[in-house]
């Protein structure tokens, strides 16, 4: 009887002592890292329908996503769109929903465009996404701080960064 009981104290020490373990690792690895971050330039006179559409829409006040100057006199050669793309890794046991990323506006940025998916990133794995940034002007200065908002367990997470 009593190396049953002593067999039967290891083994609930060895379950606490596992179960401890996968608690911490649950807490480090809570929110998702970002493991990279880059920007692509495309003249606005290349993707013209979607510069036509977007102004539409301002004008209409129908635009759902971000405006953050004046519209109104622009021409699509003038413009460019800048696509911000973030890489985030999820190493933690709980997915993290409703990622937004919202990029920070510098002088002559005009809007940014809606992200109409549904971002989730599931437990374990890796996944991009993408803001786009109608710029007026000179297109050369690219880098912009950048915040990641999302909900892991239902909590808010909020990530910043620099994509250049």
């Amino acid at each position: 009887m009593y190396k049953a009981m002593k067999g039967l104290a290891i083994a609930a020490l060895i379950v606490t002592i596992i179960g401890a373990g996968a608690l911490l690792y649950a807490i480090n690895t809570l929110e998702p890292v970002v493991e990279q971050s880059s920007v692509a330039v495309i003249p606005a006179s290349q993707a013209q329908d979607i510069f036509d559409t977007a102004l539409s829409q301002v004008r209409s006040e129908t635009f759902t996503g971000r405006v953050f100057g004046d519209a109104s006199g622009l021409a699509a050669q003038d413009c460019s769109f800048l696509t911000y793309t973030v890489r985030l890794r999820n190493r933690g046991f709980f997915p993290a929903e409703w990622i937004t990323l919202d990029v920070q506006p510098v002088e002559g940025d005009v809007l940014q465009l809606d992200n109409v998916q549904a971002n989730v990133l599931a437990s374990g794995v890796q996944g991009d996404i993408a803001a786009t940034v109608l710029h007026a002007g000179d297109a050369s200065a690219t880098q912009r701080t950048f915040t990641v908002n999302c909900y892991v367990f239902g909590r808010k997470i909020t990530l910043t960064g620099v994509a250049q």
